[in-house]
């Protein structure tokens, strides 16, 4: 193959590889994070090796801070892994590539903390409003209110409840398996 039809080749997979990170910037808000987190992902999940922060820098021609940010929510999102050994007393990442691993990962961090507050805010209410509804001093209207209140936070407990079986299923990799 001559070196102009290597470079032809190139030059295409560089431009397909460019419409999969323009994507995955596109819809990482779908994730909490920015475009520009997206696209870092992006370039570090076609990237065969781990990078540096400074390698990072260069390639997305951002400023330590925002690459710091980036790098830290794709961090906590557990799309991007912080590894043990170091290059040049520098810190090495690299990214997830196993989609199966990562909706894992990111969903079932995001889902179980919200069935963590939203089961506390609940039970709590739920005394609460058991309180006020045995209570003989309050007025049947205010009593009629706090049933329903009532009726409606144990619709969402029932929810929260199928939520964390559902995240327990996901962890177990349940969902994946004829993928694998």
């Amino acid at each position: 193959m001559s070196q102009e039809m290597e470079y032809h080749i190139s030059e295409q997979r560089l431009h397909i590889r460019q419409i999969v990170i323009d994507a995955i910037a596109e819809t990482m808000d779908l994730y909490g994070g920015t475009p520009s987190s997206g696209q870092l992902y992006g370039i570090m999940f076609f990237e065969n090796k781990p990078m540096t922060l400074d390698e990072m820098k260069v390639r997305m021609n951002m400023s330590k801070s925002n690459m710091s940010y980036a790098v830290r929510s794709l961090v906590e999102s557990q799309m991007v892994k912080k590894l043990e050994e170091k290059q040049d007393r520098k810190e090495l990442y690299v990214a997830e590539v196993d989609f199966f691993h990562t909706f894992q990962n990111f969903f079932t961090l995001k889902l179980q903390r919200e069935i963590n507050v939203m089961t506390e805010a609940i039970s709590k209410a739920l005394l609460e409003l058991t309180e006020i509804i045995i209570d003989e001093h309050i007025t049947d209207q205010e009593r009629n209110l706090a049933l329903q209140d009532l009726y409606k936070l144990r619709h969402g407990q029932t929810y929260y409840e199928w939520l964390q079986k559902f995240v327990d299923a996901l962890k177990q990799e349940e969902y994946f398996k004829d993928f694998a």
